[in-house]
């Protein structure tokens, strides 16, 4: 518990959540608090599963974890040090309502930072007073929403954007897309000036995030009644064209702790389901699978209706309808060629699992795909297979998406790498713009170019992921169902 002062290395790189930014502000503003190495920091993590396995039961189990941050990187997201604070029950998710059972936790917290808890320290062979803060939680994005209070879509759907989320409500595709990427760059790209490839130029600035005084501020009066309201009133209708924009649906219970206010990253991006999002996007546009490709007849009439992308627009011949191919587009035989290249790549016992049962040659899809699928098949393959099938153009940004992603797993890393890394992902989702159509860029795409700066305020990715939350869930799950079955 004392490693991260005594034995780690202290060169400057993020290896471990010590070396991060957010840490250290805590330990600057609050020197009380870290004047003893034992003080014990820790991630809260929450995802909700269905304990019975069926998509006909609608029943819900919501773990509430809590992660030390005080071991060294090898043992911090082990299941074992894992401490299941709470477990949220019910015939449904929790929602807007998880503050109401995280009250006797937050109990516990506020005890354990203004007061402490005397605890017998066996190295030393003493007791002494241990104090424990929350640097961060973990959780998936909708759950994001519920525990900082805030939207996860519509016109702000993005707490690092607020209000100033660059959005655009799709008519035939009744969906919002989230595009504006140019204005991530630096004020004298090149990109930001160029109309030829994005029709217009780009002025605006990149969004600034909230600062703790303007939270604060903006949630100060906000009244919010949990479960049913017991005066029989009915919930609000939803806001009309023209009202400003609903920032905060709550103030999250999670600011009655005093130092809360303090941390520069409070809520982590998940980077587990950014990635798989943006995979199947990737996969499912390029296979053309019906249901789930981003470009159909309908995204091609939005494209139509804002008047880009001529190359793009559908045009009608004696009664039909021809939609033109796009440069990400493939021929019936060319998707068999790359399933069935698919369906026989081998891999490492242990590597991964089988994905060649994952993939459907007659049909020309993927089924059934994990997680760690899409984990190994953008970072590791996606460059690989579409080599020499697409157009240069096509390649190079696909390329750069899977080494972003790369990058952002690295276990050891610069802050001024990620600096570089903010500025590259807004490039290549620039390009993306250029080369499909605006229901592409969903959130979860668009939420790759704030994962950068995450990374450079909470450290590395492997200390803040939902892989071994998941999992955790998993083998909890089972357990519960054989114990059912013997019973």
């Amino acid at each position: 518990m004392r490693w991260h002062d005594k034995e780690r290395t202290k060169d400057g790189l993020l290896r471990h959540p010590a070396d991060s930014p957010n840490w250290k502000h805590i330990d600057s503003e609050h020197p009380e608090f870290s004047g003893d190495s034992r003080n014990v920091r820790l991630a809260l993590a929450t995802d909700g599963f269905n304990p019975f396995g069926s998509l006909h039961s609608s029943h819900s189990t919501c773990p509430v974890l809590l992660i030390p941050y005080n071991l060294p990187p090898w043992m911090i997201m082990k299941q074992d040090n894992f401490i299941v604070s709470s477990l949220i029950s019910g015939p449904k998710s929790p929602g807007n309502d998880i503050d109401v059972y995280l009250e006797p936790l937050i109990e516990d917290l506020e005890l354990l930072w203004r007061k402490g808890i005397w605890t017998y320290d066996a190295s030393q062979r003493e007791f002494f007073l241990m104090k424990a803060a929350i640097l961060c939680i973990i959780a998936n994005f909708p759950g994001l929403g519920y525990a900082h209070g805030c939207p996860t879509s519509g016109d702000v759907a993005f707490p690092e954007c607020h209000s100033e989320t660059s959005f655009l409500r799709l008519k035939n595709g009744t969906k919002t897309c989230y595009m504006g990427h140019r204005r991530f760059l630096d004020e004298n790209h090149m990109f930001r000036l160029d109309k030829k490839q994005f029709e217009a130029e780009e002025v605006r600035v990149a969004p600034s995030p909230r600062s703790r005084e303007d939270i604060l501020k903006q949630t100060e009066n906000l009244n919010v009644v949990f479960g049913k309201d017991p005066s029989g009133n009915k919930p609000t209708k939803k806001r009309k064209k023209g009202d400003p924009p609903i920032l905060w649906k709550k103030k999250s219970i999670f600011f009655r702790l005093p130092y809360w206010k303090d941390l520069l990253l409070r809520h982590n991006l998940d980077v587990m389901h950014i990635e798989k999002n943006v995979c199947d996007t990737i996969f499912n546009t390029l296979l053309g699978i019906a249901g789930k490709s981003k470009d159909n007849l309908n995204s091609r009439y939005d494209v139509r209706d804002l008047k880009i992308r001529k190359d793009l627009h559908p045009y009608e011949v004696e009664g039909k309808i021809y939609i033109p191919r796009g440069p990400y587009y493939l021929t019936p035989e060319q998707k068999k060629i790359l399933c069935e290249w698919l369906k026989g790549v081998k891999f490492l016992d242990g590597y991964a699992s089988n994905i060649s049962c994952r993939v459907d040659v007659n049909a020309k899809k993927l089924v059934g795909l994990k997680s760690h699928d899409n984990h190994i098949l953008l970072q590791q393959f996606l460059p690989i297979a579409i080599r020499g099938i697409f157009p240069e153009g096509v390649v190079i940004a696909l390329t750069r998406v899977s080494n972003f992603f790369k990058i952002i797993y690295s276990p050891v890393v610069r802050i001024s790498d990620m600096q570089q890394l903010e500025e590259e992902i807004a490039k290549t989702l620039s390009i993306l713009e250029t080369i499909f159509p605006p229901s592409f860029f969903d959130s979860m795409v668009h939420l790759m170019v704030h994962l950068p700066s995450q990374v450079r305020l909470g450290g590395t990715v492997q200390s803040r992921n939902m892989y071994p939350v998941e999992r955790y869930n998993l083998k909890k799950h089972l357990y519960e169902n054989m114990h059912l079955v013997y019973a």
